[in-house]
């Protein structure tokens, strides 16, 4: 059996395009960021906005020193337990929006949890979250689309964005392969059957500056061929509709900025996973080194 494929690779202009578009939305000075240190483990990064608020406002012990913001706690759930207060004063003050009441979990460099927090504060403390994201191809005698999900208007991030069949956040407690069977039946209606049929592509670390403060987010990429005949339902109202569109389209709507940016991060590296970039090109040399195998704990 033949297994599907895309009609044809880019174009050099098409990569040109893709590739201007990637570098204009993922723009990071690091000078612009001071490092916050949590227990003497540096987990953030600050603008000179949120610098000031800590400073300001964190209760327990501080440092500031040239190399970052030092906060104490007792120990890890105290740090947490502060931080998650802090964030709901900060809220209520009408400081930021989109408050979600969901956690997600704080990690150290190998991964392991150290406190949970609401996930809306992680922007303002640059702190680094982790999501799921699902290409969802459909196979039509052969030849390969995509299904593409726009986001509902109600969405507190990137509402009426185009998105991929699925993204979503990991929860606190959480492994990788249980947010994506979640998230693929929440926002797709997809069986587990269907869902264990996944390709890990690996995860990308993305990062940019955003409204709330930094966006900091390693992307754990899945694909997943949907047989010919079997159409996405979304089952949380946080899709608004799923559209099957053909290469031609879905590069057109990614080089017009219609896509949210993860979902054109996930989106261009399954297109160079296919073997539709060539390798040669500064878009590919860009995924390669931002690429990790990851794991699916």
């Amino acid at each position: 059996m033949v297994s599907p494929a895309f009609s044809r690779r880019l174009s050099p202009s098409e990569q040109d395009a893709l590739w201007q578009k990637i570098k204009v939305s993922f723009l990071f000075e690091a000078a612009d960021w001071q490092p916050l240190l949590l227990n003497g483990v540096p987990l953030g990064l600050l603008n000179p906005k949120w610098y000031q608020k800590l400073v300001q406002d964190w209760p327990l012990r501080q440092e500031a020193l040239s190399d970052g913001l030092y906060l104490q706690a007792d120990d890890w759930a105290d740090m947490g337990q502060n931080l998650q207060s802090l964030a709901q004063a900060w809220h209520e003050a009408g400081l930021f929006r989109g408050w979600r009441g969901e956690m997600f979990d704080v990690r150290n460099d190998a991964a392991e949890p150290l406190f949970a927090l609401e996930r809306s504060a992680f922007r303002p403390l640059g702190l680094l979250s982790r999501a799921v994201h699902i290409n969802g191809l459909a196979d039509e005698g052969g030849r390969l689309k995509l299904w593409i999900g726009r986001r509902s208007p109600n969405k507190a991030v990137d509402p009426n964005k185009l998105d991929n069949l699925v993204g979503g956040g990991i929860a606190s407690g959480e492994t990788v392969w249980q947010a994506m069977m979640r998230e693929g039946w929440e926002e797709a209606g997809l069986s587990q059957a269907q869902l264990e049929t996944s390709v890990y592509g690996g995860q990308y670390l993305s990062m940019r500056a955003v409204a709330r403060g930094l966006h900091r987010e390693w992307l754990h990429i899945f694909d997943v061929v949907l047989p010919e005949g079997v159409r996405p339902e979304n089952q949380d109202g946080e899709v608004a509709e799923f559209v099957c569109m053909t290469l031609d389209e879905a590069l057109e709507a990614l080089i017009d900025g219609l896509f949210m940016n993860d979902a054109m991060v996930a989106t261009v590296d399954m297109l160079h996973r296919y073997g539709l970039i060539d390798e040669a090109h500064p878009l590919s040399h860009w995924f390669r080194l931002r690429k990790q195998a990851g794991g699916l704990g």
